[in-house]
């Protein structure tokens, strides 16, 4: 996926380690369960695949459009083949049976072992859980992205996001430099006075 989606047709190593790391991500749910070798394939590859696209395609839209900047790429690492993993581990609570699983199933699924549930519900189960876990993400970043926009916190403007002098003293600072850090400081107190 990386050498086909590259302009160049070389490979990027930024996406051969989150692909290979988001495997395992994805095979983490499923890990008790009876996923096979053959499922856990299946699975890797797909998570790989997710992982470079999300890299190349869904980032820079998320950026470029929601200004949401994904520095380490925690998105395509573990979100979307987290996402997936749920999936799997819910298709595979569903499809359970104690010809697969055995004397096992009690120590993996203790209620369908008993009877008290069938394995779609226990299916259910871990879909159901995936959708609580989305809402309290959503949630949870809504509520600290509006807490750090309050101006309380005084952000600085996108210009110079990333200067560390702002907040730190910084050894051999240019004069012309810290000129502008004072201009543009004046520049969002008046803003903020307004």
């Amino acid at each position: 996926m990386s050498a086909l989606t590259a302009h160049d047709g070389k490979l990027d190593m930024v996406h051969i380690q989150n692909a290979a790391l988001a495997g395992g991500v994805a095979a983490g749910t499923a890990g008790e369960m009876m996923l096979t070798p053959y499922g856990s394939m299946i699975v890797g590859f797909l998570a790989g695949i997710i992982s470079v696209l999300g890299f190349k395609y869904l980032s820079p839209i998320l950026e470029e459009k929601l200004k949401i900047q994904d520095t380490c790429g925690v998105h395509n690492l573990h979100g979307m083949p987290g996402v997936l993993g749920a999936i799997v581990g819910a298709v595979t609570a569903a499809v359970a049976s104690t010809d697969v699983y055995g004397n096992g199933m009690k120590d993996v699924f203790p209620d369908v072992a008993k009877g008290d549930i069938q394995p779609s519900a226990q299916g259910g189960r871990q879909a159901i859980s995936l959708a609580v876990t989305f809402g309290f993400a959503l949630l949870g970043g809504l509520i600290v992205g509006f807490i750090l926009k309050l101006p309380v916190f005084g952000t600085p403007p996108d210009t110079i996001c990333f200067e560390d002098n702002i907040y730190w003293e910084v050894p051999g600072e240019e004069e012309g430099h810290e000129g502008q850090l004072t201009a543009v400081r004046a520049e969002e107190s008046q803003k903020l006075d307004s």
